[in-house]
């Protein structure tokens, strides 16, 4: 059966677009253990490009692009795709067996999250819109589709739920209409977080390209200065996440990446240092977050090398959903390559 545990989410970084977030579905149980990430998460900042100015009217009209096309894909999927796995997450925390559903005899009786019903019907139409644009890319496209038809039938089943239990009518029925419902709620939580993990793997296939020609683009017209050193550290830093944030990871292969990560921040910190006049005024706060990754990061690969286990209070705090405050946690770095993310969104 679909994991329900997903609380910590990552982020892939897009420096000329927006933080995409995904949720891995080879997560682990946080009752047990960490939950493992994916790719490139907690609800993602949502920060573009400042808007363009508005252009002469008789100039001409720009091509569509493929970065232009992804924006409206990624913007409408960080907004809604955490709100929907908290939602998930919620529920999951109090109805202790998620293929027979509550019992009636449950203690503690936490409902679930509200998600936005509102911002799923304007995502649906920007959705059919991004579709028709140029140039094609059928497999995002068709995930696109999936998954916000997945999400607005899991909204559907999320309010009348919440109706439900945040008026406590299940003190009146006897839960009768709380396990009525589970089984509906469940099918619609395993259809929506198929289409999620569908969605996001296919987002970040086309994201990885466009970032990929931007930079080179980058290098070549204005050689390594900031915008070069900070698309290349979060593309460094996404292949870290990847990585790291699995529940077993090659330690050999991570090494070699979190060393390349390593000196390409110490690199990115001696040309920050021999051009303070041409910083920009964000860039102390993305240089801070690089480190606090990159030292988060390394907690993570000791661990994992190490063999170190979870002690029973880490186990505690990831019940608790506070697992970012455990050291050489996913949680943790995860926390950590959100902030960046976050930080890399403001410029």
């Amino acid at each position: 059966m679909t994991s329900f545990a997903c609380a910590t989410r990552a982020l892939l970084a897009a420096p000329l677009l927006l933080a995409l977030l995904a949720c891995n579905s080879k997560s682990e149980d946080t009752a047990k253990a960490p939950a493992a990430p994916s790719i490139a998460v907690n609800e993602a900042p949502a920060s573009g490009k400042p808007a363009a100015a508005t252009p002469p009217a008789k100039a001409p009209v720009e091509e569509p692009s493929a970065a232009a096309k992804l924006q409206d894909y990624i913007g409408c999927y960080n907004k809604l795709d955490g709100r929907a796995h908290k939602s998930i997450e919620r529920y999951a925390t109090w109805v202790k067996n998620m293929k027979t559903g509550p019992t009636g005899r449950e203690s503690v009786v936490y409902g679930l999250y509200e998600t936005d019903p509102e911002s799923t019907a304007k995502c649906k139409t920007s959705f059919a819109t991004s579709a028709a644009q140029k140039p094609a890319m059928p497999a995002l496209d068709a995930a696109g589709a999936a998954y916000i038809q997945a999400l607005d039938a899991m909204d559907t089943q999320v309010t009348e739920a919440n109706n439900y239990y945040s008026r406590d009518n299940y003190k009146d029925d006897k839960f009768a209409k709380g396990k009525a419902m589970h089984a509906p709620l469940v099918a619609s939580f395993e259809a929506f977080q198929k289409a999620s993990s569908a969605f996001s793997d296919q987002l970040d296939v086309e994201n990885d390209k466009v970032l990929a020609d931007k930079l080179a683009d980058v290098e070549k017209t204005e050689g390594k200065q900031y915008t070069y050193y900070r698309m290349a550290l979060m593309a460094r830093a996404k292949g870290l996440i990847n990585l790291l944030g699995e529940e077993k990871f090659d330690v050999a292969m991570a090494e070699t990446r979190l060393s390349a990560y390593e000196a390409l921040a110490d690199e990115s910190l001696a040309y920050s240092k021999a051009h303070k006049d041409n910083r920009d005024i964000h860039w102390s706060f993305f240089e801070s977050s690089t480190e606090q990754f990159r030292q988060t990061a390394k907690e993570r690969f000791r661990r994992v090398r190490d063999k170190v286990p979870y002690t029973e209070m880490d186990r505690m705090t990831f019940q608790a959903d506070s697992g970012w405050m455990v050291e050489g946690s996913p949680h943790k770095l995860l926390k950590a390559y959100n902030d960046l993310v976050g930080k890399s969104n403001q410029f």
